[in-house]
């Protein structure tokens, strides 16, 4: 058997490396627990738990409105095994709130708790002289939401462009705090203030501010908004002064409406929207006048149609059309000539009705007195028709070929017997 040799054993240097760290252990070990039993520490910055025992405030409807921050430096002694691994995590510090009885601004004295068992009746824990108390004020914690009012007394729009309207995002803040501050705010308001002419909508990020019911600005400490900061979109037109037209409907190919005298109370209207609308158009329409519910001597009002996006400066939402009718009678006929077109190419359509009575025509009086029963003319058009075999009563159109200054009221039909070819 080959002989264990020491002196081989004492020249390895990883058996003295590891010979060395076992006699340092030793020597620790001996150190703390019979040379340095009460050691004595420093642990800095500890946090203030203002949570921590919060129900002796919370049950009397009371909360911290004041968020306060504080942190402390404890003093540790005691068994240096567990001292060196010590930290802020191993302990508590809370004020206490036996003294809390209701609301308003009190001074709290600390205490600090072993929150680590491992350190419970090895160490003792005591806050250092300085910070032993802290300042909280208590109060009922209210809520309450508010619709954010942009202010646009600091805007300065282009000549040719107005406003149309403003809006932010939010549109609406909830703040937070006591009940005596938050019962002083009144409004929310965002103050929207622009040094350059605007002549575009725009984007801007506009602060908050608090007021009160008569306007004036609140600087409360304890109180505070969800979004200080809002979003706020301003929507800027283009004003553009078009003017007003009329579209007639049911109007007699035979008949010229630029013989109409007529007038509107109003011919142009000044309006604004958005630019690449506003430069698209060239006139307005005040909505569609049918010619066969004419009436001499009577005025009537139409609607303003404006297009979608398009808004009033004037606030103008109807204008009377008139008619010149001083040269204007009335006078009925009764009409024998009734003639078809567009008839489809399979079907016949004759017109069993022979007369139609008491046409009413309108016209000058001198065209009137002139015109005979024979140069008037009722036109069915196959092309506005329900073809369908058998006998259908249709409407005509009441034409006067040799005189455009003449039309008919009213509405008229005749009974049509339609065959198959």
């Amino acid at each position: 058997m080959k002989k264990f040799k020491w002196e081989k054993l004492w020249g390895d240097r990883r058996f003295l490396l590891l010979l060395s760290l076992f006699i340092a252990i030793l020597l620790w070990t001996y150190v703390t627990m019979v040379v340095m039993p009460n050691t004595d520490t420093t642990l800095s910055d500890v946090p203030v738990d203002f949570t921590y025992d919060s129900a002796k405030y919370t049950t009397l409807g009371l909360d911290i409105v004041n968020e306060p921050s504080y942190t402390v430096d404890l003093s540790l002694s005691g068994d240096g095994s567990v001292l060196g691994s010590a930290s802020a995590a191993d302990f508590v510090v809370y004020p206490d709130y036996s003294s809390v009885k209701g609301a308003g601004s009190q001074t709290l004295n600390l205490n600090v708790k072993i929150v680590n068992p491992d350190l419970e009746n090895r160490v003792t824990a005591t806050i250092e002289r300085g910070r032993r108390t802290v300042d909280v004020v208590f109060d009922t914690v209210l809520t309450k939401t508010l619709p954010v009012t942009v202010e646009t007394g600091g805007l300065h729009i282009a000549e040719g462009y107005s406003l149309n309207r403003v809006s932010s995002s939010p549109s609406e803040i909830t703040v937070t705090g006591p009940s005596s501050e938050v019962s002083q705010v009144d409004s929310i308001v965002a103050p929207l203030s622009m040094e350059t002419e605007l002549s575009e909508s725009q984007l801007v990020q506009v602060s908050l501010e608090m007021r009160d019911a008569s306007g004036n600005t609140l600087d409360l400490p304890y109180t505070t908004m969800e979004d200080d900061i809002v979003d706020v979109t301003v929507s800027v037109y283009k004003q553009v002064e078009l003017p007003l037209v009329v579209n007639f409907i049911n109007v007699p190919s035979s008949f010229d409406v630029n013989t109409l005298q007529y007038s509107l109370s109003q011919e142009s209207l000044m309006v604004s929207g958005p630019e690449r609308v506003v430069n698209n158009l060239t006139e307005l329409s005040v909505g569609s006048f049918d010619l066969s519910t004419f009436s001499l001597d009577k005025d009537y009002q139409m609607n303003v149609e404006l297009p979608e996006g398009i808004v009033s400066d004037e606030n103008i939402r109807s204008v009377t059309l008139s008619f010149d009718t001083t040269d204007m009678t009335e006078r009925s006929f009764n009409v024998s000539q009734i003639s078809v077109i567009n008839v489809p190419a399979n079907y016949q359509i004759v017109p069993t009705t022979k007369r139609i009575n008491n046409v009413v025509l309108v016209g000058p009086q001198e065209d009137l007195e002139q015109l005979s029963a024979g140069s008037i003319e009722a036109r069915i058009n196959a092309e506005d028709l329900q073809v369908a075999v058998g006998t259908q009563t249709v409407a005509v159109q009441i034409l006067v070929p040799s005189n455009p200054r003449v039309f008919a009221i009213g509405t008229y039909t005749v009974q049509c017997n339609i065959t198959s070819r």
